[in-house]
């Protein structure tokens, strides 16, 4: 399947012309209201991606469309950086930390890891899980050191139909039910602590069906997880995979 990122950005400009989401008061902190300026999103990932589908690498992905949003600013970070990119400094200077990571979850430095999950959950950042991060150290802690795995998974390039169980939910906003028309798989049971709001459920033609978009609030922070975004398919440009992770930004921001 060839995929037009011309026409998925211009399809995205008309379907976020803003991340303007109503106010959800459960878990929001004192610190994240009094916030007026630009939410600092950094997108961290382990440089990985198909160079076929993401020629530039999934986080360039990531900031291609991020850097679109109203009252967004976004910086990238590597693993090869120094400091796996999360110095104190740049943590400092972050509101939201999106994390794409698949292979080299045991090579992010514990030190780091216990910077961003302190962070978290002391509400100075928010945290938003993609893919096969749910795996990776700092979600892993934050949820209480649970397996956060899928019960099975396969990548065979089936569509994901995706359909949205919290419509009220500011991640769910400006989105219906929509599918992805080629991804791979993951199933139930996902080994993760229940969610506060259960977001979006996915499911497949053989009846696999998984806990695609979950939030929780962990202790004075906000956490998300989104299954999207493998680096074999071009998900990331889908328009609606898209307008939902500016919300789950925003929403992990304690923005909306």
């Amino acid at each position: 399947m060839r995929v037009d990122r011309r026409t998925f950005a211009r399809t995205l400009l008309q379907t976020i012309p803003a991340v303007g989401l109503a106010g959800l008061s459960r878990g929001r902190t004192a610190a994240s209201m009094e916030v007026t300026g630009p939410v600092r999103a950094r997108v961290w990932s382990e440089g990985a991606g198909a160079e076929s589908v993401y020629p530039d690498g999934v986080d360039a992905a990531l900031v291609e469309f991020l850097d679109q949003v109203p009252k967004l600013k976004t910086t990238r970070a590597r693993l090869g950086d120094p400091q796996a990119g999360l110095s104190d400094e740049a943590l400092d200077q972050t509101d939201v930390l999106l994390w794409w990571g698949r292979l080299r979850h045991d090579e992010v430095p514990d030190d780091r890891v216990e910077a961003v999950v302190q962070r978290v959950r002391a509400g100075k950042l928010g945290f938003l899980a993609l893919y096969a991060s749910c795996g990776g150290k700092p979600f892993r802690q934050l949820m209480n050191s649970m397996p956060c795995e899928p019960g099975s998974w396969r990548e065979d390039g089936k569509p994901e139909y995706v359909s949205v169980q919290a419509p009220e939910h500011p991640i769910a906003a400006g989105v219906g039910s929509f599918t992805i028309p080629k991804t791979d798989m993951f199933s139930e049971p996902f080994a993760v602590p229940e969610p506060e709001t259960v977001v979006l459920v996915s499911r497949w033609e053989r009846g696999e069906t998984v806990r695609s978009g979950l939030a929780w609030t962990v202790d004075k922070g906000r956490v998300a997880y989104l299954r999207a975004g493998p680096e074999s398919f071009p998900v990331l440009y889908h328009p609606s995979v898209r307008q939902i992770i500016a919300n789950a930004v925003m929403w992990t921001a304690g923005r909306s």
